[in-house]
């Protein structure tokens, strides 16, 4: 998949699994990384990290509940809804244009 175009999908799937509830990276990577084999950790907490410092999510340093390290939790703000609002109609915008080509 290209560079660009996994970008935006991560970004729309990271949004979609903060939207759901508080939660933190490694879970993020756990669940997408079951969908997309092979995506690198790097890549994950990059989108992290750009989608906090924009404002689409907020997130908070609490315990791991194991005793390892402090965990960072994400959580979606109002301008990360309408973000994922924003992402999700381009995104079935892209899957109906597909789709009528018979893609797929």
């Amino acid at each position: 998949m290209d560079g660009q175009m996994k970008k935006g999908v991560l970004e729309l799937c990271v949004l979609h699994e903060v939207a759901k509830k508080e939660t933190y990276g490694y879970e993020i990577l756990n669940t997408i990384g079951g969908v997309f084999p092979g995506m690198d950790r790097s890549t994950v907490y990059g989108v992290l990290r750009r989608l906090n410092a924009d404002g689409s999510t907020r997130a908070r340093m609490g315990n791991s509940g194991s005793g390892g390290p402090r965990r960072k939790y994400y959580r979606i703000t109002e301008s990360g809804r309408a973000a994922l609002r924003e992402l999700t109609a381009e995104w079935n915008a892209v899957l109906g244009a597909v789709r009528k080509l018979g893609v797929g």
